[in-house]
């Protein structure tokens, strides 16, 4: 009996080790770039939004991960705010123009829905980004109203910085400049 439970036990042993040994090796899926309030910013959010230009780095930019990575942080700060006081619904037709616009920018409907499926994004991923758009400028518009574009930039800035202060955000992308 002893000989038997042995023996089981190496074969066991074996085949575990023999599983192990010929597995294939760990592949990344995605990463995490940053955590705003609980909600990850992955890396394939910021590649979907360099792709479609949702965000678009100056050009010169150094680091355009960086600066992409940045913006969707505000971008969730921001949304944080607008669900909190909801502003009116934006023009269905205007979303639709816009997105009617990235389309014709990829070249056609067909390369549009390959430039998507490489992304790992939908259609309606897409029309929900540019419907927050419209509702963040909407609610800017409310906050900040006709001033200046300085005293805009200046007052939104300042906005945007005790928002930070204010949030739980954890930064896990280092730039890769200089190495």
């Amino acid at each position: 009996m002893r000989i038997r439970s042995w023996v089981l036990a190496a074969a066991a042993a074996a085949l575990l080790f023999g599983a192990a040994a010929t597995a294939a090796p760990a592949e990344l899926i995605d990463r995490i770039m940053a955590v705003v309030g609980g909600e990850p910013i992955l890396l394939s959010d910021v590649q979907a939004a360099l792709e479609f230009q949702l965000v678009q780095p100056p050009s010169g930019t150094a680091d355009p991960t960086g600066y992409t990575v940045e913006r969707l942080i505000e971008r969730r700060l921001m949304l944080a705010e607008v669900d909190r006081f909801a502003p009116p619904e934006p023009d269905p037709i205007e979303i639709t123009v816009r997105l009617d616009a990235l389309e014709r920018r990829a070249g056609s409907a067909a390369a549009f829905e390959r430039r998507l499926a490489i992304a790992g994004i939908t259609r309606e991923e897409v029309r929900r980004h540019i419907r927050d758009d419209l509702r963040m400028t909407t609610y800017l518009n409310q906050r900040f109203g006709a001033a200046n574009a300085s005293d805009r930039s200046a007052a939104t800035a300042a906005w945007l910085t005790e928002l930070r202060r204010r949030a739980d955000i954890t930064i896990l992308y280092t730039s890769r400049q200089g190495i």
